[in-house]
């Protein structure tokens, strides 16, 4: 099944490395989107939701989606201790629907 690790809005580096990598260990075929130069340089911009997020397909059963969140959160373990850990949006395809927000923290309650 395919997912699409979305950092157009440009997070860490190495997260984003770690993410792909816990999604592809997973079983997942991983797509990343790469920053817009013009996404990091707009001035014109007054509010930047920074972050990454995963897009799933419309199709994702249940197990599915908790194990996305499994690999979100092995990610987010092996993130650098000096940053502040982010929720991550996991979104149901192309819209701006969040199916969940996962977080190093939380219990996987999906």
């Amino acid at each position: 099944m395919r997912v699409v690790v979305d950092n157009s809005k440009g997070a860490e580096a190495q997260f984003v490395a770690n993410l792909r990598e816990a999604l592809s260990v997973a079983g997942f075929d991983v797509e990343v989107r790469e920053p817009s130069p013009k996404a990091l340089y707009d001035t014109a911009v007054h509010f930047v939701v920074e972050g990454v997020s995963v897009r799933v397909p419309e199709e994702l059963g249940r197990h599915e989606l908790q194990a996305v969140a499994a690999a979100v959160r092995d990610a987010e373990a092996r993130r650098n201790e000096r940053r502040r850990a982010r929720a991550v949006p996991i979104y149901q395809g192309e819209t701006s629907r969040v199916l969940a927000w996962v977080d190093i923290f939380a219990s996987d309650t999906l």
